[in-house]
């Protein structure tokens, strides 16, 4: 097994959708490049762009005040990779030959894309190999290219003839549509009347000949005799301002007008092999801080870095201005959708590896708190909401006991507002974005909750991260999170301090009092999930069959709300989050009341048990957990892995990794570390960036060991195996 590389040899929906490239900005989505050599059904062969979308109306049966009026959907491309391919006069497909074999494979180490067929025809018994590459640049985020080698392996003459997919006659009334374009089912986005305004541009794509810098046309043929290779690119350049912007009808008139103009400053003239060393030398400049080695677990190894490598592709190195959906850009699920996962499952692998992409992660966050501030003020609330689902920052889900009210995202914004900065000390940042962040968020909880004379703060009619259970009174995940951002603004800043936000005295003082008087209903160490939830009857999960999981799919929401059945992890994610607030005894009680009521439905669950699993020295459950998590896409887990990549549960193996079996906590002064080795690891290495120093650590069963320190910031205790790094005055 090659631990950098996914391969495989049959293309499948799922196979799609792991072997898709991406840089953050621009995704390529194709297994089946000539159609004409595929049997069976044909994979997707799209181009998603993120932060690229179209409106909707939102359609209700019954309307209420304040519910969202449009959806944003991610607007998929048509794919410029597709071809057609024939040799003399004969075209090469399964009606006049056969596949005598195919590969694929996806590189971590150079990012690119390899498609490896042979072809031999049927009359005559010639052969043909034909190589695709493609690659999505981390150098160039606007770059996505294409090559395609084809070799006579058997016979010497011979004429090629390369036709573009790009060359599908499509007929449609529109007179902006451009039939170039596409054999994708783009005419239906044209009728869509949302369709109104414009702003990014998509240019037309050009078949290249390594023998000439001359733009060939898109019906290309290579006559020479004797022994030849054909060789060309398509290059693509993705024009889009570093915002999000809406599809328009107009692009679609303008895209192909004109043949590709490249200037001096696009890199497109460059060759594909200057290409791809550029993208190979980005790739290892990332492992050299990422990578994290395990010996004795190839199928943890190989999961690991499969999971990183996917949140590279997810945000890139380049692609400023945009969040993370859902499903990267790796396919259509929640409509290419932000959510809270960007900041508890993806963000942590950033700030602790590339701390300059978690900053930007926030930086997309902070360039919508003008939308957050007019949503909580359309609810009648002060401080700023942000919302559920969203690409542009407005709120996009119909669905508001799964969406509104779950208001914790703000804490979720606001818990990474707070590590980014213990782990960077990045004051500057602090001062003129984060301070705000906390301020504004603590605002709308202190307005949307109120001082009960019985229990103290209580935020009523919240939805936590379990979503099977909802509009409760005390979700203990949302309260913990929220105590936790008001403490720690009121802990290390001064009223003074954030006094350009207009923060009253009262205002400061109910902060505080707010943080010291939430509210949690506890029965000894058990915590309850909400305030109604231990009284409700009790799901006895062994009892239902298999084919009914997920139940979201089989039972009404008012079915689930009403019992004690968990989707995924919520006390137990305050736990992980926070850990350093629960004692052992804490997590011990919860986890064993908890898990057997949580179906794990969701990916997002099971890397949260495993790192609660790990730190109860529950090892073999922890590695069970960990390998759900990491096989999620590689292993189709969830059944739903050919709608897109499951980022959430990427980030999630990362943190399973470090703050599980790695045992790794911060605070305001240290990190702490905490390693054991599961069954079957032998060793494992990784790297940590703290406070702007690369630490590499070493884990043996015997020994732990740390470089890159300086003088006597890391104290090591090999007998209580633990490492504690402390922060540089």
């Amino acid at each position: 097994m090659d631990l950098w590389k996914i391969t495989a040899t049959q293309p499948t929906h799922e196979l799609a959708s792991k072997l898709t490239v991406s840089n953050g900005l621009v995704g390529v989505k194709d297994l089946t490049e000539v159609p004409q050599l595929q049997e069976g059904p044909q994979t997707a062969s799209v181009v998603y762009v993120n932060g690229f979308y179209d409106y909707e109306p939102i359609q209700y049966g019954e309307a209420q005040f304040g519910f969202p009026q449009r959806n944003q959907t991610m607007i998929p491309l048509p794919a410029p990779t597709r071809f057609d391919l024939w040799l003399d006069d004969v075209p090469v497909d399964l009606e006049q030959g056969k596949l005598v074999s195919q590969d694929y494979a996806l590189s971590m180490q150079t990012g690119q894309y390899t498609h490896n067929l042979v072809w031999e025809e049927t009359a005559t018994g010639r052969q043909l190999a034909i190589t695709i590459t493609r690659l999505t640049s981390l150098k160039t985020a606007a770059l996505l290219m294409q090559q395609v080698a084809v070799t006579a392996l058997n016979f010497k003459t011979g004429k090629l003839r390369v036709i573009s997919g790009m060359q599908t006659p499509v007929t449609h009334k529109s007179a902006d549509f451009d039939p170039r374009l596409t054999h994708y089912d783009a005419a239906e986005i044209l009728d869509n009347q949302q369709v109104t305004q414009l702003s990014p541009t998509v240019r037309s794509l050009t078949f290249k000949a390594p023998q000439s810098e001359q733009q060939l046309s898109l019906l290309t043929s290579y006559d020479q005799a004797g022994d030849w290779v054909a060789d060309g690119n398509w290059m693509g350049e993705f024009d889009l301002s570093s915002t999000p912007v809406a599809v328009t009808k107009k692009i679609w008139a303008e895209l192909g007008a004109a043949e590709l103009n490249v200037d001096a400053q696009t890199n497109l003239t460059a060759t594909f092999d200057t290409i791809t060393t550029a993208q190979s030398a980005a790739l290892a400049d990332f492992w050299a801080t990422s990578d994290i080695e395990i010996t004795g677990d190839a199928e943890s190894q190989l999961g690991i870095r499969f999971s990183q490598f996917g949140l590279l592709q997810a945000v890139g190195l380049h692609a400023g201005g945009r969040g993370i959906a859902a499903k990267g850009l790796t396919g259509s699920g929640y409509n290419g959708h932000y959510f809270w996962d960007t900041e508890i499952y993806e963000a942590p692998f950033f700030y602790w590896n590339h701390p300059e992409l978690a900053k930007r992660l926030l930086m997309v966050r902070y360039q919508q708190l003008s939308h957050a501030k007019a949503y909580a003020q359309s609810l009648g609330l002060d401080g700023a909401l942000f919302p559920w689902r969203t690409i542009n920052g407005e709120e996009a889900s119909a669905y508001f006991p799964a969406s509104t009210a779950a208001i914790h995202i703000d804490a979720d914004i606001a818990y990474l507002v707070i590590r980014y900065y213990q782990i960077t000390h990045d004051a500057t940042f602090m001062r003129d974005y984060g301070q705000e962040l906390l301020v504004e968020t603590s605002r709308f909880y202190l307005s949307y909750g109120n001082f009960d004379d019985d229990k103290g703060f209580v935020l009523n009619t919240v939805t936590g991260p379990d979503e099977y259970t909802a509009l409760v009174n005390n979700n203990a995940y949302t309260n913990y999170l929220v105590q936790f951002e008001l403490r720690y603004l009121t802990d290390h800043f001064t009223q003074k301090d954030i006094g350009r936000f207009k923060v009253s005295q009262r205002e400061w003082t109910s902060f505080k009092a707010a943080a010291d008087q939430m509210y949690f209903e506890t029965h000894g160490e058990l915590i309850a999930q909400d305030d109604s939830f231990l009284s409700k009857k009790r799901l006895d999960l062994s009892r239902i069959p298999k084919d009914q999981f997920p139940l979201l799919t089989h039972f009404h929401p008012l079915v689930l709300y009403r019992l004690q059945v968990l989707k995924q992890a919520d006390l137990l994610l305050a736990m992980v989050l926070l850990s350093e607030q629960f004692s052992d005894a804490q997590v011990q009680t919860n986890y064993d009341y908890y898990e057997p009521l949580t179906t794990h439905d969701s990916s997002l669950s099971p890397a949260i048990y495993a790192i609660a699993a790990a730190r109860l020295g529950k090892h073999d459950g922890a590695i069970d957990f960990f390998k759900r998590t990491i096989n999620t896409d590689l292993k189709n887990k969830q059944g739903n892995t050919a709608d897109g990549l499951h980022l959430a549960a990427m980030g999630g193996s990362w943190i399973t990794f470090a703050w599980g079996m790695m045992g790794l906590m911060v605070n305001d002064d240290a990190a702490e570390l905490k390693p054991y080795l599961p069954t079957g690891w032998t060793q494992c290495r990784f790297k940590l960036c703290y406070r702007g120093t690369i630490y590499t650590i070493n884990v043996t069963a015997t020994e732990l060991t740390v470089t890159g320190a300086i003088d006597d910031e890391v104290t090591i205790d090999q007998e209580q195996r633990t490492i504690i790094i402390k922060a540089a005055k």
